[in-house]
């Protein structure tokens, strides 16, 4: 039980050091001075093989000693999970409107506010 339990302990630390050196990477979006995020498939890959991961693990019998622990890791995978959702949906939307808004014709049509 206790090398059972190690394992666990383990895995839950080798997760951490895996997420501590993940950077979340950004490119200038054409000459609008805005820098979009980018090249997030590896990023996205292992937020879902350790929501996967975290999940198999809080089912074991073995996690007691590590179940808060587990349970707030868990948490905070699917919060980061949902914020880049979040991200990439209104990402999505201003590239697919920006080139609408900046165009000479456009901006001359609307209304000053």
């Amino acid at each position: 039980a206790a090398s059972k339990e190690y394992s666990l302990e383990k895995a839950m630390e080798k997760m951490k050091t895996e997420w501590a050196e993940m950077l979340f990477e950004f490119v200038a979006y054409r000459d609008t001075g805005i820098s979009i995020l980018s090249s997030i498939d590896e990023i996205q890959v292992l937020l879902d093989d350790h929501i996967l991961k975290t999940q198999t693990m809080r089912g074991s019998p073995f996690i007691k000693p590590f179940e808060v622990e587990i349970k707030d890791w868990e948490e905070k995978l699917i919060l980061v999970q949902d914020i880049l959702d979040a991200w990439l949906k209104c990402q999505a939307t201003w590239l697919y409107l920006e080139p609408i808004f900046s165009s000479p014709d456009i901006n001359a049509q609307m209304p000053e506010e």
